[in-house]
């Protein structure tokens, strides 16, 4: 199976702003993987899409995940369109607001490809009709901001990619997946707590209370999907709203730490300078 990179051709035009809407007349392809998330929604047609793991006939109204460097290719396609929305939502100036609190946004847009593969699937769902037309529309908006390219085009296009990412949550819950398949939605609901609750004293065993999980297979299943332990995946949300906080505001960096979930100064000053490369208050001035 061969493997082909193409995320530095696909957003080569406009680097700083990862995100391109494409209307497609599908053909067969090859097994290939991008390193961005890519949500696909069906049009017209049918066809066969294949991953690394399985193989299911995909139509009309289908809408499908593909996860950062997720493998696939599609096969034995019969008027196949289709539309993609590529992104790097970690690179994007997304105001997420209350997403980052659903455990649909993480489940579907945070994960490691290595986790889905290891669950042997990848996120799909078939909205009704109501639904799907509203998807449409926003498809519709976000090709013809991408086309036209008028001034601002960037913020519309973004406007309606948060309105597409909050219809497509809202849709998304755990009642169609299968057993083997349920840790996906346990991660995605500890990382939307966690988020919503940064600020607050937080133990293992309080996150443990929010999923039907041993501790140590939550563990090696939350390192898997995100690359991180529960502490570290913590650490790395408060450092992110410290930082946000000192661009904004003239409180100390006492305060800040505390408003952050830190309870010693020092030690937030030694995790916000590793992760951030320059010290609290060194960011403060920069900014």
């Amino acid at each position: 199976m061969t493997t082909v990179k193409t995320s530095s051709v696909i957003f080569q035009q406009d680097p700083c702003f990862p995100l391109r809407v494409a209307y497609e007349t599908q053909e067969p392809t090859c097994f290939h993987s991008h390193e961005f998330v890519e949500i696909v929604i069906i049009l017209n047609g049918k066809g066969e899409h294949r991953t690394s793991f399985s193989s299911h006939v995909v139509s009309k109204g289908d809408i499908l995940i593909i996860p950062r460097n997720g493998v696939h290719c599609y096969q034995e396609v019969e008027g196949l369109e289709l539309i993609n929305v590529l992104s790097e939502p970690r690179r994007l100036p997304l105001p997420l607001l209350d997403l980052y609190q659903l455990p649909a946004y993480h489940a579907l847009f945070e994960l490691e490809n290595s986790f889905f593969e290891s669950k042997r699937f990848y996120p799909s769902f078939h909205p009704d009709g109501v639904r799907l037309s509203r998807i449409q529309m926003f498809l519709r908006e976000m090709q013809r901001e991408s086309t036209e390219k008028k001034p601002g085009y960037r913020c519309c296009l973004l406007g309606y990619f948060v309105l597409l990412l909050g219809t497509l949550c809202r849709l998304f819950d755990a009642s169609g997946l299968k057993q083997s398949q349920l840790p996906f939605w346990n991660i995605g609901k500890v990382m939307g707590y966690l988020n919503a609750n940064y600020h607050k004293k937080i133990s293992l065993d309080d996150i443990l209370a929010h999923v039907p999980m041993s501790k140590s297979a939550f563990l090696r299943h939350f390192k898997k999907a995100s690359g991180y332990s529960p502490v570290e995946y913590l650490i790395k949300i408060r450092i992110g709203k410290a930082a946000a906080l000192l661009k904004t505001q003239k409180n100390s960096i006492s305060d800040t730490a505390h408003q952050c979930g830190f309870t010693d100064s020092n030690y937030f000053t030694r995790c916000f300078t590793k992760i951030m490369g320059s010290s609290p208050s060194d960011y403060r001035k920069e900014a």
